[in-house]
């Protein structure tokens, strides 16, 4: 299959090589999509254990109780924490899925429509990356300012 594109007066083609490693990448991110899939699962589980756990640790004595300081939070919060969490990594698994299973359907038809379908999919997993990781790095950031801001004013208390 040779399809070409016409960009500025150039030609790009996707020839039997190409096609190859196209195909090859949409196994690994198919293989890495499932096991995304099965690490969502796990943190959902993981989040319903953690909620059943502290509501336990909330139910244990008082005296324990108090001086648990998850105790407080209770078993809610980290079956919603843990659930969010499994939210926001969904969909780039999703993504990541959709375009093993697009890429390789699109050559098997030989649909260019399918085949263009499959890299904007991947195109919004690397953005939706890009984004996570801006917010992530900006989090961090602020961290590092408040715990500056944190250090500077309990030693000008001391």
């Amino acid at each position: 299959m040779n399809t070409e594109f016409k960009t500025n007066n150039q030609n790009i083609e996707i020839t039997q090589v190409t096609k190859m490693i196209f195909l090859e990448t949409a196994k690994w991110a198919k293989f890495l999509a499932i096991l995304g899939f099965v690490g969502i699962g796990i943190l959902v589980i993981a989040g319903f254990f953690m909620g059943a756990l502290m509501s336990s640790l909330d139910q244990m004595n008082d005296y324990r109780a108090s001086t648990n300081p998850f105790g407080m939070i209770g078993g809610a919060f980290f079956v919603i924490l843990y659930t969010l969490m499994a939210l926001v990594y969904y969909f780039p698994i999703k993504y990541l899925y959709d375009f093993s299973t697009k890429v390789k359907k699109a050559f098997e038809i030989q649909d260019q429509l399918l085949f263009n379908e499959a890299i904007l999919k991947l195109k919004s997993h690397y953005k939706y990356i890009g984004i996570l990781m801006f917010i992530v790095f900006s989090l961090y950031i602020l961290m590092m300012v408040f715990t500056l801001i944190g250090t500077i004013a309990v030693a000008a208390l001391s």
